[in-house]
């Protein structure tokens, strides 16, 4: 019972096990966790953070620490003030710095619209001077953010006055709508503005990947501004991809209202995390908590019910009191499934992980494929704590555990039939694992794949080979994670090259392409140009890259011939010791791929590669080339951001490795810094390349014109560069 592991299932902390060898389980520091794919320690010390972004030159890092979001460079941006009512329709765009001034209101029949990529923010004060939007009932915002560009809500402190993010810089975002009902009150922080029920779904808009930092601020006694805040908002709004860290108050509540919600990720508040009260009735989806500060991870207050599907909550030993679900009055219900609850007491009141004060409304209370991970004495408590404790175990495929023993599974060799990895595991790569011809190998949302440390035939790498498939369906807030058993399990820093990475075979070859290069066992055939080798959606391959012997080199992600009925969305490679991602071959089309800090290209293509890469962003802190390409090649990459930096070794920005290259590339932009050991330029040459398999549409280069073009094709190049459409040196 005391001995009990602590162990987060996703991107919030990891289970901490001897070594790969040996299937007891240990102690894990208690300075140890994992957010947001890198380790945290909470001692003082702090790490570079990949948190859905990296810091790359033109963003603000000053004071930052590993857990912070980091937010776009916006001091030389112009700056406009909003302050008072908006009564017409009025767009913000993300070439200008947004600054609230006091109260700003989206009055009835207007819309606010966000470009992607914008950052809007508020100036500190209390009282009367506080900064806050309201989007009041009859309003609308559309926020549409990317997961490349999203939209940021934070404060002038920490943008333009350089002070390190924390809670209570400015006041937050709220919404009023037309979905309350009668338990609904004014808006507890300015009464002025009240919902009504006359639309249960009701639109007030879009809210797509936000960012809300630094938020929250009691104005006065008891009026206290959450991070985001809805009041009696309709089922009609869309809330997807939201991001609060670091509010003065919640980061999320809700009084009635129907709207619902969908991954969501809230870090480092003082009170609840989410707060929901007064009848609301909505259905969050994906919902991720992971509490280091404050108080419950999920409060319930009012006849509420709501429904959570697909959930991860865990509690520090940091946190307060409250645990990590609690039912805080008389009649409370809630729907709860797909979820995990790692559970570790609390300082203050050492609450449990259901916990409740007061009869809940048991026939509004189910609980169905939860898995609770708590000492005994911590799983359920409070006033209806052995009623929640009989829902939990009636539900459906429910699981509580005291210590993880049972969740560790060792992987090793081949999986000849279908298989599904489950994120109430954690999954230890010892060895090369091989998904064979036939086999479908499934990842849930959520789940952390460690690969145990190792060269030569000790390597831990996966091969997803041909006639194989893998669905890794991940989601922006329960990405699924590869990493290394020495960051996860040991408590190390994270560095390059802990473990070997993954590797995908398929049917789509040419006859450029040759055995995959790091074992010849594993060769793409040319049969089907099309062939599906499955779904890799929203996974993070971190600490990756081993050579394995001379010429053996492991990548963080690789593809050998793979086909375009792959998708491949939403991927993040930090620390390969090679390269992030290479391409041997193929069609495959990948979209919405971040890659840092790589020891040698963050994406190089070869062989005859010849598929459209979609939202590319690299940033060069080490390494060489930001995109290599070799063989007879032309992709296409539409909509890029490379920054190089001058720590970078060589290669520059776009490498034409050798001759016969080509590539066509529109929508993006190169910021080039040199390089350590050899500066060549943003767009480098080695060799002729093809002249008519290449084009440049809209991209842009930035940095010292001297090193724009250079190598054997600088001059064809540039005059290729001149002669396209919208380009801009």
């Amino acid at each position: 019972m005391k001995n009990l592991t602590r162990i987060a299932l996703s991107v919030v902390a990891i289970a901490v096990i001897n070594g790969c060898d040996d299937s007891s389980v240990a102690p894990q520091p208690s300075n140890v966790t994992i957010h947001n794919g890198d380790v945290v320690t909470n001692n003082g010390d702090t790490t570079t953070s990949t948190s859905g972004t990296t810091a790359t030159t033109g963003t603000t890092t000053t004071g930052a620490s590993e857990n912070d979001v980091v937010i776009p460079d916006v001091k030389d941006l112009p700056r406009v003030a909003l302050s008072g009512n908006i009564s017409s329709d009025m767009k913000l765009t993300a070439d200008t710095l947004w600054i609230l001034d006091g109260l700003v209101v989206v009055q009835s029949g207007a819309t606010l619209t966000i470009d992607a990529g914008t950052v809007i923010a508020g100036l500190d004060g209390t009282g009367d001077a506080t900064s806050y939007m309201i989007i009041d009932k009859g309003a609308k915002i559309v926020a549409e953010g990317t997961s490349l560009k999203p939209i940021t809500f934070t404060s002038t402190k920490v943008v333009l006055d350089g002070e390190t993010p924390a809670v209570g810089l400015w006041g937050g975002l709220t919404l009023i709508g037309h979905a309350g009902n009668d338990q609904v009150q004014p808006y507890e922080v300015n009464s002025a503005f009240a919902a009504d029920a006359t639309n249960m779904v009701d639109s007030s808009g879009v809210l797509r990947y936000v960012n809300i930092l630094n938020s929250g601020i009691t104005m006065e006694q008891d009026k206290e501004i959450n991070g985001l805040s809805f009041v009696g908002v309709g089922s009609g709004t869309v809330v997807e991809d939201i991001r609060v860290d670091l509010s003065g108050d919640d980061g999320v509540e809700i009084w009635g209202g129907t709207v619902n919600l969908t991954n969501i990720t809230i870090t480092r508040c003082t009170d609840d995390y989410f707060d929901i009260d007064d009848g609301y009735s909505g259905t969050v989806k994906n919902l991720s908590v992971s509490t280091t500060t404050g108080n419950a991870g999920i409060e319930m207050s009012g006849n509420t019910y709501a429904t959570f599907d697909g959930f991860e909550i865990t509690t520090g030993e940091t946190q307060s009191k409250e645990g990590a679900i609690y039912f805080k009055k008389d009649g409370i219900g809630g729907h709860f499934k797909n979820g995990t609850i790692i559970h570790n007491g609390g300082q203050n009141e050492p609450n449990g992980a259901i916990h409740s004060k007061g009869v809940f409304d048991a026939a509004n209370t189910s609980f169905e494929n939860v898995t609770l991970v708590a000492p005994t004495e911590l799983q359920f408590i409070g006033d209806s704590s052995a009623d929640l404790e009989s829902a939990f175990f009636a539900g459906t495929n429910n699981k509580a555990f005291e210590s993880i023993t049972d969740l560790v599974v060792e992987l090793s060799g081949n999986i000849s039939s279908d298989m599904t990895l489950t994120s109430d595991k954690l999954w230890v790569l010892d060895g090369l694992v091989v998904v064979e011809s036939g086999a479908t190998l499934t990842i849930e949302a959520g789940t952390v794949i460690a690969g145990c440390d190792g060269t030569g035939d000790a390597t831990s790498y996966m091969i997803i080979d041909k006639g194989a498939k893998i669905f890794a369906n991940g989601t922006s807030s329960r990405p699924i994670i590869f990493t290394s058993t020495k960051t996860a399990i040991d408590g190390e820093a994270p560095s390059v090259g802990q473990w070997g990475g993954l590797t995908i075979i398929g049917h789509a070859g040419n006859d450029q392409v040759q055995p995959y290069e790091v074992n010849s066992a594993f060769a793409a055939d040319a049969t089907d140009m099309a062939d599906s080798s499955g779904v890799f959606r929203h996974v993070k391959i971190l600490n990756s890259g081993i050579t394995m012997e001379q010429d053996k080199e492991i990548n963080g992600l690789s593809f050998v011939g793979v086909g375009s009925g792959t998708i491949v969305e939403d991927i993040t490679v930090d620390r390969s010791d090679d390269d992030g991602v290479e391409i041997w071959g193929g069609t495959v089309n990948l979209t919405n791929v971040f890659i840092t800090r790589c020891t040698d290209d963050y994406f190089d293509i070869d062989d005859g590669y010849s598929g459209t890469v979609k939202n590319l962003r690299i940033t060069t802190t080490t390494g060489n080339a930001g995109i290599e390409m070799s063989g007879n090649t032309y992709a296409t990459f539409d909509g890029f951001e490379i920054t190089t930096g001058e720590t970078q070794s060589k290669e520059g920005g776009i490498y034409f490795k050798k001759d016969g290259i080509g590539g066509h590339f529109k929508n993006g932009t190169v910021t080039h810094n040199g390089g350590k050991i050899e500066p060549h330029g943003a767009i480098h040459s080695k060799g002729a390349f093809d002249a008519a398999n290449t084009s440049f549409e809209n991209v842009t280069l930035n940095g010292a014109s001297a090193l724009e073009f250079t190598g054997d094709s600088a001059a064809d190049l540039e005059t290729e560069f001149d002669a396209g459409s919208g380009n801009t040196k």
